[in-house]
């Protein structure tokens, strides 16, 4: 089940991502529409080196690997909704690392204006973190 639901959510993320770098432009800022979609290619330098980018995949993995050991000494992540809290996370890291890999840039789209642009990914990430932090304990 959390290898489903990370694996979805990762593809739901990807899918999202392709739509919005096929059919939108760099300044487009949909109208009057709230929130307002516009595609933001968010650059680090560090995302341009080799080796940073190996990096991130070693501490993906590295995560996934705590995760499945964290989860098989019996003492945590047994609770259904803390296991598909962490596959949100984890699925919504590996979509965000897909693209620094990919285009050595994060693609983010979703714009309220006062908040900075983010992605599906990032609502994964933090989603998943607070329902395994507050099913933790």
């Amino acid at each position: 089940m959390v290898l489903v639901s990370g694996v979805g959510f990762f593809l739901l993320d990807q899918l999202s991502k392709r739509m919005v770098h096929s059919r939108t432009a760099e300044s487009y800022a949909g109208g009057n529409s709230f929130p307002r979609f516009r595609r933001v290619a968010h650059r680090e330098a560090f995302y341009e080196r080799d080796g940073a980018r190996v990096l991130l995949v070693l501490l993906w993995f590295a995560a996934v690997a705590t995760s499945i050991l964290l989860s098989q000494s019996g003492a945590w992540l047994h609770h259904p909704i803390t296991s598909f809290g962490l596959a949100l996370a984890l699925g919504g890291a590996a979509g965000n690392l897909a693209d620094i890999l990919r285009w050595r840039y994060v693609l983010d789209f979703v714009d309220f204006g006062w908040w900075p642009v983010f992605n599906l990914a990032d609502v994964g990430i933090v989603v998943g973190l607070l329902l395994v932090f507050f099913n933790s304990f």
